[in-house]
């Protein structure tokens, strides 16, 4: 066999470790999301509290339906894009970024992957746990006061005011 002509194809499950990171979803077409071996140092404010972002759309709480965009899995990666755009010091952003450019902040969905699947990212080796009874921020904005959150204690997810310090976990694309 002419090894030049074959195609091998790595596809990736959730808790491997891949490109400085764990697997937490995959795309079912050799895509997916990995986060960060551990939080950022400190927790810090999601930032431009009083400020609604024109590069970030609002994600909002209506009557019991949430309504809006920015919250999909694929949409993290645009929100923390916009967020530095329109406001170059927001803490939560900056520290994702922290990593490298490739990283960002996760949307509300994508955090919620991570949650969902918080015992066998736990079980990779040199994965620091998420602390329960912990919030993690989310580049999904709710409005110019507040922003999406997932609480890694019982899952839900709150929208917090953007000054309010909480965990940011990294997370990128592959």
């Amino acid at each position: 066999m002419d090894w030049r002509n074959t195609t091998t194809t790595t596809t990736s499950r959730i808790g491997d470790l891949r490109d400085g990171g764990v697997v937490f979803w995959v795309d079912g077409n050799g895509g997916g999301l990995v986060c960060a071996l551990s939080d950022y140092a400190t927790q810090v404010e999601w930032g431009c509290y009083k400020t609604d972002l024109p590069s970030v759309p609002n994600f909002a709480y209506n009557g019991g339906i949430l309504v809006g965009s920015g919250d999909e899995i694929g949409d993290g990666e645009s929100n923390t894009t916009g967020i530095l755009a329109d406001c170059p010091t927001a803490p939560a952003a900056l520290a994702a970024r922290e990593l490298g450019v490739e990283w960002f902040l996760p949307s509300i969905k994508e955090l919620n992957e991570m949650y969902l699947h918080r015992a066998s990212l736990e079980a990779v080796s040199g994965f620091n746990a998420f602390p329960n009874y912990s919030y993690y921020w989310s580049s999904t904005e709710r409005n110019k006061d507040h922003a999406w959150a997932q609480y890694f204690g019982n899952g839900d997810q709150q929208s917090l005011s953007k000054n309010y310090p909480v965990r940011v976990r990294a997370v990128r694309a592959f």
